[in-house]
């Protein structure tokens, strides 16, 4: 009989006890919250390294005191459809940065992108950021000019695309190249501008390839391959003295030299920078002769018989078919008319 009272009093102490706990509980909630898991929190950050093709995103996350995973969604739209892979951020309760590198993304282009964490409490998502890829400078290879027999000048034009822009040639005597001229300023506008460089010390009578080359944070883009052939041969005014005919006539002395190739082109008579006279020329290698000019009405005027000079300073330029350009100062005197 007194084991049954003591056992039914124990009973009794067990029963009361678990009642003022619950009691205990239900009056003091953040005991009970404290034992309940917490979602995380994500905070989407700046991208940074954003280049032509690729860009770093970066965000923070705070487990909350669970084990939480993270990654981050990007894409053209809101929608994204691209992620990372999911990476551990720990079970802390403090904010810890993460970021990811995206690849294989298209220039000039938009993107969305969050980080978005998750743990056994629930998911959150950042807020959405954008970032856009830069934008490589668009270049074109031009035609060469003044070319002569060790020396070209190479062109081209090149668009930075807003961007801060560094251009330069490469050029060789194949498409490995192998030589390349120092970097020049384009400047960072959106509109075309002109490239320009002078190569020198190349060998007569050769085939160079060469391309223009241009750079800025969106990338490197190449122009295409383009050729110049170094003269053989080179014209050569040869007299410092012209008559002028009565029949508007001028003879001018032209050589050929320094070379085993015919010279080819145009020759040019100016009086004070304006067009006087003009011919095409052809002479043989290593030889010459006068090229006659007929003037034109306006060279007419200047040195017509009402006219008074001695000898008359004009310059003639001779312009190769290959683009090479030299000038020469001659003086004319005229016959007598009567």
């Amino acid at each position: 009989m007194r084991r049954m009272r003591a056992a039914a009093a124990m009973t009794v102490l067990v029963v009361c006890g678990l009642i003022g706990l619950a009691i205990s509980s239900a009056g003091n909630p953040s005991a009970a919250s404290a034992q309940a898991a917490a979602a995380p929190s994500a905070t989407t950050s700046s991208a940074s390294n954003v280049a032509q093709s690729s860009a770093t995103v970066s965000g923070t996350v705070n487990p909350n005191g669970t084990a939480t995973n993270y990654y981050f969604q990007y894409g053209t739209t809101t929608a994204y459809g691209s992620t990372t892979p999911s990476t551990a951020a720990g079970a802390g309760t403090a904010n810890v940065s993460e970021s990811a590198n995206l690849t294989g993304l298209t220039s000039s282009t938009t993107y969305h992108y969050r980080i978005v964490a998750v743990n056994s409490a629930g998911t959150t998502d950042g807020a959405d950021q954008t970032f856009t890829t830069t934008t490589p400078p668009a270049v074109t290879t031009g035609t060469p000019s003044k070319v002569t027999r060790s020396s070209a000048g190479l062109n081209g034009t090149v668009d930075p695309k807003g961007q801060a822009t560094t251009y330069y040639f490469r050029y060789g005597t194949t498409t490995s190249y192998g030589l390349q001229t120092s970097p020049v300023n384009a400047g960072s506008g959106t509109d075309t501008v002109a490239a320009h460089a002078t190569v020198y010390g190349l060998t007569a009578n050769t085939v160079y390839h060469y391309q223009l080359v241009a750079q800025n944070a969106g990338g490197i883009s190449y122009g295409a391959d383009q050729t110049v052939t170094t003269t053989a041969s080179q014209a050569v005014v040869m007299g410092h003295e012209g008559f002028v005919s009565p029949g508007w006539v001028v003879g001018v002395e032209l050589g050929c030299f320094h070379g085993t190739s015919t010279c080819t082109g145009q020759l040019k008579m100016t009086h004070n920078g304006t067009e006087i006279a003009q011919r095409s020329y052809s002479i043989a290698a290593d030889s010459g002769g006068f090229q006659n000019m007929v003037l034109n009405s306006t060279g007419r005027g200047d040195l017509g018989q009402n006219s008074t000079f001695h000898l008359l300073p004009v310059t003639v330029t001779a312009t190769s078919s290959t683009g090479q350009t030299l000038s020469f100062v001659i003086h004319l005197a005229r016959w007598v008319w009567h």
